[in-house]
């Protein structure tokens, strides 16, 4: 069983979670709030013989300098903004209450899924550490969003992954 962050209610999620999921997804969020969702989940009883497993949803904006990438989200983020008014038609409909809508309010990102929130956006060092610091509070699994999506997953897997391999983190 996947469960994800926009799904149901918060309390009531992390008991299900706890109880009958394999993988949690976590939209992108900074480091603390994860680490927070991550010793509230594991905190509740697990009636499953397998551990959960912990799952993060992030954008990644990667350049040779945390310089550029910055400049990157400030120009997608304009975009975004000139395109608020499809978001909100795609959002009618859809429970102003979502968890997935607080995490908007609270940590204005690009992209899906709490995007830029997690904060991989920087130099290709940043960008490894931080994938780094994610996988020590717990995220075995990263659903990564690009955009343009076959340059940026290439840039990605060409100058952040053989940094994360360095630090020892995957094989």
């Amino acid at each position: 069983m996947l469960l994800s962050t926009s799904e149901g209610h918060l309390i009531w999620r992390k008991y299900l979670v706890a109880e009958q999921a394999d993988i949690y997804f976590i939209n992108g969020q900074p480091i603390e709030d994860v680490r927070k969702v991550i010793k509230q989940v594991l905190s509740r009883p697990r009636t499953l013989p397998k551990p959960v497993h912990f799952g993060l949803s992030a954008f990644v904006i990667a350049r040779s300098t945390d310089a550029e990438a910055q400049a990157e989200l400030e120009r997608l983020m304009a975009l975004q903004k000139q395109e608020e008014h499809l978001k909100l038609s795609v959002a009618k409909g859809v429970d102003p209450e979502a968890v997935m809508f607080q995490l908007f309010a609270k940590n204005p990102a690009v992209g899906g899924n709490g995007g830029t929130a997690a904060g991989l956006v920087g130099s290709y060092d940043t960008v490894a550490t931080r994938v780094a610091d994610f996988v020590d509070v717990g995220i075995e699994t990263f659903m990564l969003q690009f955009n343009p999506f076959a340059q940026e997953m290439t840039r990605f897997a060409q100058e952040i992954m053989p940094r994360v391999r360095s630090l020892k983190l995957v094989a």
